[in-house]
Formats: C-alpha cells, sequence, structure tokens
C-alpha cells in the first residue's frame, strides 16, 4: 500500500489534529483513512531520509509499506489526552518502525542488542546487590566472560547505542526539508521535527556533565571513542560504559513518545 500524496487534503494541521480526536472517539474506517493520506508527508519524508541506511536491506516501496502499517498502529494507539500533537506521536512511531524493520532484515544489531539487553539486567542487579556502581571486573565474572571480552563487548554495545542516538537526533546538517525527486513536503514536517528536538535537548539537559561531555565529543566533534577516553583520561572501555548509560536515559525520557519502538 502506497501513501497517496498528502495534498490531495486540504485540510490545516489544526484541522488534522481535530480529525484525529474524532477518529478516536467514533472509530471511523473512513476518518482513518483520510488521516493517512494527510499524514503521508511523514512516511514519505522518513524514507527519503534512511534511503543510505535501508539500501541495503529493502525497497522504498516496502519502507512505504512499512510506514503506513506504522502510521496507521499510531493512530489506534494515540491517547489524545496527552500534551503532545498527533504529528509528533506519529513521526517518532513510524520512523522507530522503520528502524527495527531495517534492523530485523541483519542479525548483526539484534545479536548486540540482545547483549546490550543481558549486561544492562547483570549490572542492575549487581547495582542492588553490591549497594554501588560494580568493577569492571566483577560484572566480567558475572557476565561469564573474560575482562578482555567483556571489554570488547562494552565496546559493541556502545557502537550500537551511538547508532540509537543517530535514530533520536540527526545532524543538524541535515535539517533542510524532506525531499524526493525534488518535491517539498509540508512545514508541518519542519515544526514536528523542531518539537522532537526540543524535547530531546530537555532530555540532554538532565544528563550529567560526564555524559554530556561524551555525547557532544562522539556526536558532534567525532571523536572516536578512544580519543575522547585521553581527552577525559579514562579508559575507552570506560566511555563506553557512560555512552550505554546515557543513551538508555535520554531513550527513558522519550519512552512516552517513542513508544513501542524504544528498544536497546
Amino acid at each position: 500500500m502506497q501513501p497517496a500524496d498528502s495534498r490531495e487534503e486540504k485540510l490545516t494541521a489544526d484541522e488534522a489534529e481535530q480529525l484525529v480526536r474524532q477518529f478516536k472517539q467514533t472509530g471511523s474506517l473512513a476518518l482513518r483513512n483520510r488521516l493517512v493520506l494527510y499524514y503521508s508527508y511523514i512516511i514519505k519524508g522518513i524514507v527519503a531520509r534512511m534511503g543510505n541506511t535501508y539500501y541495503k536491506y529493502a525497497s522504498a516501496e516496502e519502507m512505504l509499506h512499512q510506514g503506513v502499517i506504522a502510521l496507521i498502529d499510531s493512530l489506534e494507539r494515540f491517547d489524545p489526552d496527552k500534551d503532545v500533537k498527533f504529528s509528533t506521536y506519529a513521526f517518532t512511531r513510524v520512523r522507530g518502525a522503520m528502524i527495527d524493520y531495517v534492523r530485523k532484515q541483519d542479525w548483526l544489531p539484534r545479536r548486540v542488542r540482545q547483549e546490550h539487553i543481558r549486561i544492562h539486567r547483570i549490572e542492575k542487579e549487581l547495582t542492588s546487590e553490591l549497594g554501588r556502581t560494580p568493577t569492571r571486573n566483577e560484572m566480567a565474572k558475572a557476565a561469564g566472560m573474560t575482562p578482555e571480552a567483556y571489554d570488547r563487548c562494552i565496546l559493541e554495545i556502545s557502537g550500537e547505542s551511538l547508532s540509537s542516538f543517530e535514530a533520536l537526533l540527526e545532524s543538524p546538517s541535515q535539517s533542510r526539508p524532506f525531499s524526493i525527486e525534488g518535491e517539498s513536503f509540508d512545514p508541518q514536517e519542519q515544526v514536528d521535527r523542531k518539537e522532537l528536538r526540543r524535547l530531546l535537548a530537555e532530555a540532554i539537559d538532565h544528563l550529567n556533565e560526564q555524559e554530556r561531555t561524551v555525547l557532544s565529543l562522539y556526536y558532534y566533534e567525532n571523536l572516536t571513542m578512544k580519543e575522547i577516553g585521553r581527552v577525559m583520561q579514562v579508559s575507552e572501555q570506560r566511555i563506553g560504559q557512560i555512552n550505554r548509560k546515557l543513551i538508555g536515559k535520554l531513550r527513558a525520557s522519550l519512552a512516552q513518545y517513542i513508544g513501542g519502538s524504544s528498544r536497546c
């Protein structure tokens, strides 16, 4: 199912939000289809931006299809009583669903995410048991690894976490309006993206100084973890641990907007 051109729907953003509320009250299939047509600009914009991510694993048509499914699911799950616009909620849900779809085509990220979950569980259990943050050797022993193998695992997990951050916030240099074959999309999308950036900026403000430094040096200054470790005078493995925790905090802060797609 390919979304039609959203310009066919002569609605303002406010009118569309009101239609969403009507749909939640009535469950009207006609309203749902009308909203899918209007909000299709979200799907097409994300597909355009993610081309370099999915081209090895899926076609643009497949991604459009996944986007329509996610948009319909967003309409079904959306709670209009929460203080967030549907367009913002749908943007995060649709993009998250597309990212999940691409990840399912690649065995490595799935394995890494599973290891991420296991290490996080072990760390949580040890912290509760010891009353403090466990050491590298304690974590390695509990995970059934040598310290060296644990270090390699943390670095691999950290790489996946950084990809997760890029899924939350794209490079500022790429903030131009979405386009496919020269077609410009509804300016409302830019408003939605600004709101998402504001929400993420607030979440970043709640990180501690060490976490903000790691985030800034890696994402904005493009330093490697080894280089960041030298700057901060800690080990490369420690930088990996800090990164993993800060990404977890950011995703937890945005969980109500990301919904089911906010997985490790």
